[in-house]
């Protein structure tokens, strides 16, 4: 048993208790909105008039089809290595995939639709890996139906309409390949009588239509998610200060700007985009399409904190929604021979620092500072706050240094299909504010889980080049238990809690570097047979818990067709929305005892004061020069419309939201 050391840090989140705006949104009237998935999948059906659950299916499936001819504005497009994020590896939340990045390959796009299957009301949907490929289905009218969005296909079962047949699923191509190569009049020529357009387009012209149906057929190695594969630790909250700014750009800011993932393999770190010369795929031209010319899009956001305290350390938070690229630090120092000012940056909570920069006296002018750089390649460089969503921002200063025009850009990646796209003429478009509260991730590396837990017992780590699961020692569970709190010292309002647990058998485990199989030393989690796992909570370290969650081996197959070959990795995650009045603290226990975990998340929510203005800014360019549209909200907390009237050929450039 082991209590971790409390954290104590004697500074001041600045402006975190004053008037601030809380998750600004702006859409073009009948945009599908993509920063929370029940109302992105509400936009997709509206968009699409559907209104049955095959229609509704086929919706969600067009929607995100990676080749841009076929749906406008081509919201997802097909590439790899870009879509990645350390210590966790391949990113598959949903919500991170759809506003960070709107792109990456079937592993990931197959979890998307998943969760867009579910947000939309179908009972259920589950994610297949076919070792080789990854595919969705969805339950509906008492079967399941496989759709494909990364490889632009479904299969309806029978002769006739092909919009009024039924649509099959995984098991049933297994079993019958006629139903995917019936449809073939040549190895280059679908029939279109009995498919519905696209129908797997790529392979049809390049005659592979018999490899792809064989990763059906080789049914022994295709295994089945029956728990939900995506996490949901990610939402699009964020808090405008006084002082702040948030810019996001359609296209990238400058050449060469992007979030540049690495991979860590246990000793050192390298770039993870690999390029592939025989289809003109390089690293140096950022993660765009490989079929037209869609891009992805860059941000930042300024921070101007309008006070610096005297006392230091001094600490300052910095958040963002978006993956962070990069960040830099500017101020004007004032200071005397031997005096000293350095600054550090933090990206777990204040546990580990990375000094950033320093600076002796005597000086008197500008000075600048970037995070440390953990590593460079050919391409970019890592640095202690890139592939993050928030850090801490420590100054340290002696005797009489003084500070002024201190301001901190923070620069991030995103879809720019997530942004309202001005287009010629008068557009209508639609503010709505969030929640007024704060949410903050506590973060966790399973590797260096003593860092962060209160308490933990019986656990001991797997270590296999840069990948690391928790188990059990000894007889008995493993037990981790965390302590959330809020930094303010206000009053928690709710928490998420949740987590990735992996029954382990047959030396499988899951591969970070591919979202798909590897193999471990540990041939099973479990020595005496008992496989159970839990989450629980409570408001003291040993009071009473709640249960949250609890493994179930016991599998209900809606289909009646129960599949044996399953990889048991369920994703969990909780919101707790109602907590005792005055509430300070919350304890969160995870417990695995013949199962493993690789994932912890955690979150704090607390209630915070509204008040600021905001003004947002709308820039274009028109017939070769630069126009804007400023529209001030002086009640952010009220949802309201405007209009911005553009002229002919107006191309959006970015959008800007600005707390005052």
């Amino acid at each position: 048993m082991r209590f971790a050391r409390a954290l104590i840090l004697s500074f001041l989140l600045l402006s975190s208790l004053s008037a601030q705006v809380f998750s600004p949104k702006v859409l073009r009237k009948g945009q599908v909105d993509a920063s929370d998935l029940k109302s992105l999948v509400a936009g997709i059906y509206a968009q699409a008039g559907a209104q049955t659950d095959p229609e509704k299916a086929e919706a969600i499936w067009r929607f995100f089809l990676t080749d841009g001819r076929f749906v406008k504005p081509g919201f997802w497009y097909h590439i790899a290595g870009w879509a990645y994020e350390e210590p966790g590896g391949e990113v598959l939340d949903p919500v991170k995939l759809m506003n960070s990045y709107g792109f990456g390959l079937c592993y990931q796009i197959a979890p998307l639709l998943e969760a867009a299957f579910k947000a939309g009301g179908f009972s259920d949907s589950r994610v297949w890996f076919l070792t080789g490929h990854t595919v969705t289905e969805v339950f509906y009218d008492g079967a399941y139906h496989y759709y494909d969005s990364d490889m632009l296909g479904y299969n309806p079962v029978g002769k006739g309409d092909p919009k009024k047949l039924p649509v099959a699923s995984v098991h049933q191509i297994e079993r019958d390949v006629g139903i995917m190569l019936g449809k073939l009049k040549s190895p280059t020529e679908a029939d279109k009588s009995q498919v519905d357009d696209p129908w797997y387009p790529a392979d049809v012209k390049e005659a592979a239509m018999e490899g792809l149906a064989e990763l059906f057929t080789t049914a022994k190695d295709n295994w089945l998610f029956p728990h939900t594969r995506f996490s949901q630790g990610h939402t699009m909250d964020f808090v405008l200060r006084p002082g702040e700014r948030m810019i996001r750009y359609y296209k990238p800011e400058k050449p060469g700007l992007y979030y540049l993932p690495y991979k860590y393999d246990g000793r050192q770190w390298s770039e993870f985009p690999h390029e592939v010369a025989q289809y003109k795929i390089r690293t140096a031209d950022g993660p765009h399409s490989q079929r037209d010319g869609r891009l992805w899009g860059t941000g930042v956001i300024e921070y101007k904190p309008p006070v610096i305290p005297a006392a230091s350390p001094a600490v300052i938070e910095v958040s963002s929604p978006y993956v962070i690229i990069d960040a830099e630090f500017t101020m004007r120092v004032a200071m005397a021979r031997g005096e000293e000012l350095s600054i550090e940056t933090s990206t777990d909570g204040g546990r580990a620092w990375f000094k950033a920069g320093e600076i002796a006296g005597a000086h008197n002018g500008v000075w600048k500072a970037e995070p440390a750089v953990k590593t460079t390649s050919e391409h970019g460089r890592l640095t202690a706050v890139s592939g993050t969503y928030g850090y801490l921002v420590r100054l340290t200063r002696t005797g009489g240094v003084k500070l002024q025009d201190f301001q901190i850009n923070t620069r991030f990646q995103l879809n720019p299909r997530t942004l309202p796209e001005l287009q010629p003429g008068r557009n209508e478009m639609v503010y709505s504010p969030g929640a007024p509260q704060r949410r903050r991730v506590l973060p966790i590396r399973t590797d260096l889980v003593e860092r962060v837990a209160f308490k933990t017992s019986n656990y001991r780590l797997v270590l296999e080049a840069g990948q690391s699961y928790a188990v059990a020692r000894d007889a008995g569970p493993a037990e981790f238990l965390f302590e959330l709190s809020s930094p303010d010292g206000v009053t928690l309002s709710a928490f998420d809690a949740g987590g990735r647990f992996l029954e382990i058998h047959d030396n499988i485990a899951p591969d970070k570097l591919t979202a798909e199989t590897r193999k471990t030393a540990l041939r099973s989690t479990g020595t005496s047979g008992k496989r159970a796992a839990s989450l629980a909570w409570s408001t003291a370290p040993d009071g009473e818990f709640r249960e949250l969650w609890s493994y179930d081996e016991k599998l209900t197959w809606r289909d009646g067709v129960p599949i044996d070959r399953l990889l048991r990795w369920p994703e969990v995650d909780r919101q707790v929305r109602t907590l005792p009045p005055g509430t300070r603290k919350v304890y969160v226990r995870y417990s695995v005892e013949g199962l493993a975990i690789d994932d912890f998340r955690l979150a704090t929510v607390t209630p915070a004061r509204p008040g600021s203005q905001l003004t947002i800014t709308h820039v274009w360019r028109e017939g070769g020069q630069q126009r804007t549209h400023a529209e001030k909200i002086v009640n952010p907390r009220a949802a309201q419309s405007y209009a911005v009237e553009t002229g002919p050929g107006a191309e959006p450039e970015a959008l800007i939201l600005e707390c005052r």
